[in-house]
């Protein structure tokens, strides 16, 4: 059922990716529907199901934009892990909770995607934290802003509880 999910929540980002990219061109840069999609399946504290997911959507990611093949990916399966570890030994729910991991996963997000072109391309990339800290603050609040919608018409907690939290 959560493969379900999923799959159907990446049907979501990639007509979210492609409206917005023909309606606002200038939009994708400020909002990443994909990391939406990898944290709140990584949410669940699975760690072989985020890297999964998140190879999954980071290769859709990048059969839509024009960069490194395999960039997106790797940054999503790192950022996807990261969330899942941490929210395996946690147990972390609510909108905060998410909100925070939205936050931190865009923010290595965009971390990686900038790390990685820089040792692989010989010509220095140009860096805008500005553009960086912008695009992880509308992230975080559109994700925050759907789940709060999620929240409503499920009339329960949309994420599913992981496992009992572990010790470190």
């Amino acid at each position: 059922m959560r493969w379900l999910r999923f799959a159907v929540g990446l049907l979501v980002s990639v007509v979210v990716h492609a409206v917005l990219n023909r309606i606002a061109p200038g939009s994708l840069e400020f909002f990443d529907p994909y990391v939406i999609l990898i944290v709140f399946y990584a949410m669940g504290g699975h760690l072989t199901g985020a890297i999964i997911a998140g190879l999954a959507a980071g290769f859709t990611q990048d059969a839509f934009t024009i960069s490194i093949p395999g960039l997106h990916a790797f940054a999503l399966v790192l950022s996807g892990y990261a969330v899942a570890f941490v929210n395996l030994r946690l147990a972390l729910r609510g909108i905060l909770a998410f909100g925070g991991c939205l936050f931190g996963a865009s923010l290595a997000n965009e971390v990686i995607g900038f790390i990685l072109p820089t040792i692989l391309v010989p010509e220095p990339l140009p860096f805008h934290p500005q553009i960086v800290f912008a695009r992880a603050i509308v992230t975080t609040l559109s994700g925050m802003v759907i789940y709060q919608l999620l929240a409503v018409l499920l009339k329960r907690e949309p994420l599913e509880p992981a496992a009992k939290p572990r010790r470190w």
